[in-house]
This record gives C-alpha cells, structure tokens and sequence, in this order.
C-alpha cells in the first residue's frame, strides 16, 4: 500500500512538472512570436502564427501590413508637403488661407470672410495652444459689438406684415441719438451710397416703407430682433444669464489671437462687421491652428523616416497643379526621368505598385488593390488632382539598415524557422501528460489488500459533498479562466512593457506566469478529476451527496412520521391546529381592528387558548422531569423505587408504568446475578478446597520421595516433574480462591500505613536471584524517600510479587528494568518498565483480564490471574494501576494517595 502511494505520488508530480515544463515552451512559442516595429504611428506588434511557417517575410501579414501602412503614411507625407512645402522646402513664412485651409479638412461652415497666417506663427501658435477669452454684456452691447447695424436695409417683413430682422447687410458706426426722438434713433440718416443698399433686392419705396415701420419701434425692441435672429443660427458660443434686476446679460467666449495675420492686423473683428461671421472665423482659425501643428509635427516624423537614405520604401508622386507640376521622390535620381522611365525603374523592385488615375492604370505585385489606394488617397482629395502619378516600390534586399522593413525581416527570419520544433515539443510533452493522466485514472482509487485482493478506497477529500466537488471545480475554472484571460493580455503586449499588480512584467517574470499557469492547471484538474473517478469506481458518487443526504432526510423523516403515528395525532396535528388558531386570531384582529369590541373579543380568545396550552405543556414538561428524575435514581441503584403513575396523565402516565416495569426487572436481574456470582464463588471456594487436601497430599509424598534421595533415572526426572506441577497447581488454586474473594468483596483489608520504598527494596532482594539467572539488572530510581502510603501490606507485596514474577517470566533476557517512584499531585507513583521477551500482540486493557497472557502460545508457566489479581488488589485498596504498551516495551504504573494527604487519617 505504501510503495503504490509513493508510485502515484512521483508519478503525480512528474506529471506537474510536465505540464510547467509545456507551459512554458508554449510560453516561449507565444511571447517570441511576435515582432515589434518602431514606426512612425508608434511601436506595432505583429503576431507570427503556426500557420505562417514556410511562408517567406515578401507573403507575410506582416509585410502586408508594413506596406499599407508606408502607402498610408506617403500619401499623408505628400499631403502635408502640398501645405507646409515650396519647392520642396518646408517654408515658414508661406501664407495660409485659414477659411480655404478648414474647407480643404472640412471644418469650415460657410465662413464669407478668411485672413491669412504665416505658416511660422500658425505652428508657433499651435504648440503653446488654442486658448480663449470669456467675455461679459449686455444684450445691447453685444448687439452693437461690431458696429450699429439698426439700418432699414436690414430688416424684413415677414408674410404675416410683421417687423424681423434679415441679415447683416450693412453695419456701420454707431448713429448720435436724436434728443427729440423716444426710441433713440432708428437710423435714418441718408447712407453715403443708396445704391449699394438696392443691391440687397430692396426698392427705395420698401426701404422708405421699413424706415417708418421702425420708427414704432424703440431700440431696445429693435436690438432684440437683431439678438433673436443671431441665437437662431445656433452658434453653440453664447450662454444667456438674467441678472438680479431682471436684465438679460450674454456670456461669450473669443479667441486669443496670439500672433497677427499677414496683413499686420491681430485682432480677427477687424475683419468682419457681425457676430455670425466673426464667430465661423474664429472657428476655422482655430481648427486650422490645431491641424497645421499636427501635421507639422507628423511631417517631422514622416520626412525623416521616409527620406532618402533613411527607408528601403522608394516612392514618387508626380502631379500638375495650378502651379506648374510637383514632384515628390526619396530618390533624386528619379527627379529628371519621364513617367515611362520611372516606371520602368519601379518595375525592377520585387515589390511594386504603379497608379495613374487619369488614365486609370494600376500596376503591382503587392496586396494592396485599387480600391484601397483610392481610399487613402481620397482622404486628401484636395491635394491629389486626377493628373496625379504614384509610384511606390520595397527594396526586398533591405540594403537601409533600421526602418521597418530591414527590423521586421530580420525578426522574422530569426523566429519562423524554430516555430515547428517549439511545437514538436508541446505535442511531445502533452502526449506524455496525457498517457500518466491515462495511467493514473486507471489507477486511482484502487488498492491491493492483505491478501492481494484489490479493493476500492476514499481520502478525506473524496468524502466531502458532491455538490462542494461540483461548486470547486466551477470556482478552480473561473481561476483558470481569469488566468487565461491575463495570460492573453501578457501574449498582446509582449512587445511593451506592462505591468501586473504593479509589478514590472520583465520576461523571467513573464515565464514564471506561464509556468505558475500550467502548474495550476494541473493540480486543479487532477484534484477534481481524480477525485471524480475515485466516487465513480467506488459508487459513492450519489451516495456522498448533499442531494442524496437531503432526500434520505425527507425519506426517514416520513418513515419516522409514519412509524409514530399516534405521535402525530397527539401531538403534531395539535400543534399545527394551536399554529393555525394564533394566525386566524391575528389575521380576525388586523381585519376588526377598527371595532374595539370585537378586537378586544378575539385578543382574550387568544390569551385564554394560549395560557391553556402553556399550563398543559408545563405539566407535561414537570412530569416528564419527575420520570427523569426516576430513571437516574433506579440507574445509581435504587432498584426499589417506584413512580407514582396515578398522578400522571396520558403518555407520559404509560412511560412511568414501563419504567417502574423496568425496575422491577433490573431488581430480579440483580438478584439472580447476585445469586449466580454466589453460587460461582461458592463453587470456585469448595472446588479449591476440595482440591487443596489431595494438593497437599501430593505434595507431601512428593517431599518424601525427594527425601530418599533418589538417583536413578528417570525416576529422579518424574519426581522433580510431578514436584513443579504440584507447586503450580498449589498457586493456581491460590490464585482462584484470592480472585473470587476480590470479586466477591469478601476479602478482608488490614489497612496501617506502609512505607511503599521499604517494600520495593524488598521485593528486589527476594527476587535478585531470579532476575539474574536471566540476567536482568534492576534500576531504581527512588526519588524522595520514605514515601508512606494507607494499604494492607499483605495485599500489597502479593502485588509487587506479582509483578516481579511477571518480569522473571516474560521479561527480554539481558536488558535492564526501570523502576521509577516519584511524588506529584499528594501521591505516590511508581512505574515499572522492561523490555517483552516476546512481540505484544495484544492490547494492554486485555492483560489485566483474567485468564489472558501475554504469551499468547502459553509456553511459560502462569495462570493467567496475576496482573488481573494486582489490579483488583491495587485498586480495592484506593489506588490506580494502568498498563501502557509501545511496541515491546511493556510499563505497569501503580498510584496511591500519599499518606500525609488522606483527608481522614486511619483510625489505629
């Protein structure tokens, strides 16, 4: 048994180990799969699956990958240098269109008016940041912000004839306010030029019809028909606040312009005569300063990771604008040569993609289609004309050493080869995981027994509740699944530093997961999959069950119902019948609750059942203790007592009749035992005496045949034979007639006090001649000496015979003897250790048996009554004797109370 479980345990281990070690090959497979590029978007990591082996870097998703994203950053490139270049140099002081600049990126929204920037003080401006002014007025101040613009021109008469407000038409300075006017001035005065007001579709007769119309009108009105028709452009820069005073203040914010235009002016309001278009301006400017400093900062990233002699990518865009044609090229050499000629020089690369959209030809050899190409393209449609030629092409002998291709293809060639043989070991190591999974399953739960019959066993943990298995194994696998989870997000940054709880993920620490991981996972599968098979083999399945242990809880629960019946009818129905009064009686107060009377009526109904039953259930309970009360009086002995039953009621009158029933059983089976142990003591008495006068007889003639000194053999031999049997039955008879005197309490104790030391020294000397014909040496360890203990001394030195006599016969030839006496808690202990001559097979309560030896072949001479005499004889005396076995070594400790500690001193 122990060499099977040894076998499973190493072969239990051997299989975690394995599943570490596949762990971490799959560990290693994964986290050096990947490829991590540098590229102008940031570092990229590309995965390199199985099923990439054999295919070369050119065939790869990642080089796919790789080409996409240089045509995506090449005609972004081409984009921004259409901006930022002249001449192909960037140019700081070229001027921008901010309004043509939001429209080209589609952020304007109809602006009318523009300003113009250099392109210095835009990328200046975008670094330290777009910042704005909040700014607080009132309703009219922010009306007349720009200018007054209460002009006849401006405003309209909607088809119902009432007064609204147009448009900005004309804005000009603010109008002195007429004294004799109440509305302050309606604006009136003759425009320097009339004519430019009829350009707006309105007659000299409609203008002159508008300026009385606004004379009904104070200022105030007027001015909120301006305010209403610019909070219907929805603007999203204007927040309204009323004031204490009821009045209307405006709360708008306006950029701060931190460099001026081209034309010397800084402040944009110098260039527009209304809010509307004031508010769209600023806008665009914003928007063109956030997107100049982008692409600023992109071209800076793109120009030097994709110009010449810094990229194996060559390109070359080629396009006619309205400023003549632009080319753009990392390769100078292609600048002079005609389209037919670069073309012929694309064609030479292993990887290539040639398009003319004006002509529709696309030519290649790469993944890229047309489709795609025109949809990076007409992310920029501005900058790209139909007249526009791309050429694109990938030096695959990766002769520029550092760019993203030369990297990825040297990564490449470094992990596919080794793909195949990480897996070879993954498969191997599985496969052996496996076939010790196999063999143990077979395995587990059997055992062979003493007689090499196989049998079926359980550990502690195969006894817990199927139901706890179950809901383990959903914890382990929520674990696992966690795990597994946290091991992708590992395997997706393996090409970034990351952190777990806080610890920096190096790659020992990313190995020693994957390890931990399969170490986990094999230790939790085997727990409950062994576990499993071990129930199943053994049918315990079911039977181990909280499922199982519920329903045979119900099924004995209806059996005990069912066996008790009477039980039921006297007590349960009642109960329930008590139950549902007290809830009928709840539910009739809660419903009368209203009507005092009634309520007041059922409330006492329920005090007078509940106090009846409470009166019944405590005579019950009084009863019940007095029949208690009986059986611990007739169990100490009071075999003659008897329960009044006539004063008892019901079931509990019928248990007082048994228990006075069994009384008077105990009573009769008392007095026979008595009789018979009698009867028995009287037999064994006579039958002693009876033997002892043909005993002595024997033993006399036996002493005068020694006494004629006979020689001759074997008539010596016969005489010393029948003189030793003689002797031993002389001392068996003594030993019955002192065991029946023990067990029959007749024997008579002369108690004085007895130096308990004197004694042991005493039985040293008497037996120092036998105990060295087998050469056993004695140590006593007296301790504090005299020790004086309350005993028959006859009675005690037959027990130290009796011990020394078991010694002599049983004790291991050549070995010592301990005896030690040693005083603690006011008694007096001795214990007596030696060595069996023989294996003590036998447990230590049984030698203190009558009849029993420790020879269990009963070679040696003994009647099998003298450690049982000792104890008797110890013990009827007030003390203790125990027997303690560990393997052969056998010890006898004997205790009594010391002398000066009785608490009543012996009467002389």
């Amino acid at each position: 048994m122990k060499k099977i479980s040894v076998k499973r345990l190493s072969l239990g281990i051997l299989q975690h180990i394995l599943a570490v070690c596949m762990m971490l090959a799959l560990g290693g497979l994964l986290l050096n799969s990947y490829i991590a590029v540098d590229s102008i978007d940031g570092r990229q990591i590309y995965k390199i699956f199985p099923v990439d082996v054999g295919v070369e870097f050119e065939e790869s998703e990642i080089y796919h990958d790789l080409f996409r994203s240089a045509v995506s950053d090449i005609t972004q490139l081409v984009a921004i240098k259409d901006k930022l270049e002249t001449n192909g140099v960037l140019d700081p002081s070229k001027k921008i269109d901010v309004t043509k600049y939001a429209a080209q990126i589609g952020e304007d929204q109809g602006c009318a008016v523009t300003v113009e920037y250099e392109l210095d003080n835009l990328i200046k401006w975008g670094k330290a940041g777009v910042e704005y002014t909040n700014r607080f007025m009132s309703m009219s101040e922010f009306v007349r912000y720009f200018g007054n613009c209460i002009y006849p021109e401006n405003f309209t008469l909607n088809e119902y004839g009432e007064l609204c407000f147009d448009d900005f038409y004309h804005v000009g300075d603010e109008a002195p306010e007429d004294e004799g006017s109440e509305n302050g001035g309606t604006g009136n005065e003759e425009p320097e030029n009339r004519e430019t007001q009829l350009l707006h579709g309105k007659t000299e007769e409609e203008i002159a019809m508008l300026s009385e119309r606004l004379e009904e009108y104070t200022r105030e009105q007027l001015e909120d028909f301006v305010f209403s028709y610019i909070m219907s452009k929805d603007l999203n820069r204007i927040d309204l606040y009323r004031e204490d005073d009821g009045s209307l203040m405006v709360y708008i914010s306006m950029l701060n312009c931190r460099y001026v235009t081209a034309d010397g002016e800084k402040q944009l309001a110098g260039y527009v005569d209304n809010w509307i278009d004031y508010t769209q301006l600023q806008d665009n400017v914003a928007a063109v300063v956030n997107s100049v400093i982008m692409n600023y900062q992109r071209y800076q990233v793109c120009n030097e990771a994709y110009k010449e002699g810094s990229s194996n990518v060559i390109y070359m865009v080629r396009m006619m604008t309205d400023n003549g044609m632009c080319t753009y090229t990392n390769r100078s050499e292609l600048l002079d040569l005609e389209d037919d000629d670069v073309t012929e020089a694309f064609n030479e690369y292993r990887r290539y993609l040639i398009y003319y959209p004006d002509s529709l030809v696309f030519m290649g050899n790469t993944i890229l289609s047309e489709e795609e190409l025109d949809e990076y393209i007409s992310i920029y449609d501005y900058a790209y004309p139909d007249t526009t030629h791309i050429w694109l092409g990938v030096d695959s002998n990766y002769s520029t050493a550092g760019d993203a291709f030369y990297n990825a293809n040297a990564v490449y060639q470094k992990i596919v080869p080794n793909v195949n043989r990480i897996i070879a070991v993954i498969v191997f190591l599985a496969v052996i995981w496996l076939g010790l999974g196999i063999y143990l399953t077979i395995s587990a739960g059997t055992i062979q027994g003493e007689n090499g019959e196989q049998t079926w066993y359980l550990n502690r943990f195969d006894r817990i509740w199927t139901e706890a298995l179950i809901l383990l194994a959903a914890g382990l696998s929520w674990v696992a699944l966690y795990g597994y989870r946290t091991l992708m997000e590992i395997i997706e940054s393996a090409g970034d530093p990351s952190q777990l709880m806080g610890i920096q993920l190096t790659r020992l620490y990313r190995y020693a997961l994957f390890g931990l991981y399969g170490l986990y996972l094999s230790i939790a599968f085997n727990l409950i999959w062994y576990s499993l098979t071990r129930r199943l083999k053994a049918g315990s399945l079911w039977s181990d069950s909280f499922l199982h242990y519920f329903c045979r809880g119900i099924g004995n629960s209806v059996r005990f119902i069912f066996r008790h019946r009477n039980s039921v009818v006297s007590t349960l129905l009642p109960y329930n019948v008590f139950l549902f009064v007290n809830l009928a009686g709840i539910a009739a107060v809660y419903q009368v609750r209203e009507q005092q009377l009634y309520m007041a009526a059922v409330l006492t109904g329920l005090v007078i059942l509940d106090g009846i039953v409470g009166v019944l259930l405590f005579r019950y309970n009084a009863e019940q203790a007095e029949i208690v009360e009986g059986i611990k009086r007739i169990r100490d002995g009071e075999v003659e007592f008897k329960l009044e039953s006539a004063s008892l009621h019901g079931a509990s009158r019928e248990l007082a009749d048994a228990v006075n029933n069994i009384g008077e059983g105990i009573r009769k089976a008392v007095k026979t035992s008595m009789k018979d142990e009698q009867m028995k003591t009287d037999l064994i008495t006579n039958v002693s005496h009876d033997i002892k006068t043909p005993l002595t007889s024997i033993i006399n003639y036996v002493d005068l045949l020694k006494r004629m000194k006979i020689e001759e053999e074997p008539a010596r031999g016969y005489i010393e034979i029948l003189d030793g049997k003689a002797q031993r039955l002389k001392q068996l008879t003594d030993d019955l007639v002192e065991a029946s005197k023990i067990s029959s309490g007749s024997i008579v104790l002369e108690k004085e006090k007895l130096n308990l030391t004197e004694l042991i020294h005493q039985g040293i000397g008497e037996y120092s001649e036998k105990l060295e014909e087998n050469r056993l040496q004695v140590v006593f360890e007296q301790g504090e000496a005299p020790s004086y203990i309350y005993a028959d001394s006859r009675r005690m030195w037959r027990v130290v015979e009796n011990l020394f006599n078991n010694i002599y016969k049983y004790a291991l030839e050549g070995t010592r003897i301990y005896i030690d006496m040693k005083k603690q808690d006011n008694r007096v202990e001795v214990s007596v250790k030696n060595i069996s001559r023989q294996q003590m097979n036998i447990r230590p309560e049984e030698l203190t048996e009558r009849f029993i030896r420790g020879d269990s072949s009963r070679t040696t001479e003994g009647s099998g009554l003298g450690l049982s005499i000792a104890k008797s004889l110890v013990q009827v005396q007030g003390g203790s004797f125990e027997i303690y076995l560990d393997g052969d070594l056998f010890k006898t400790v004997i205790s009594f109370p010391e002398y000066s500690f009785l608490e009543e001193p012996p009467h002389a």
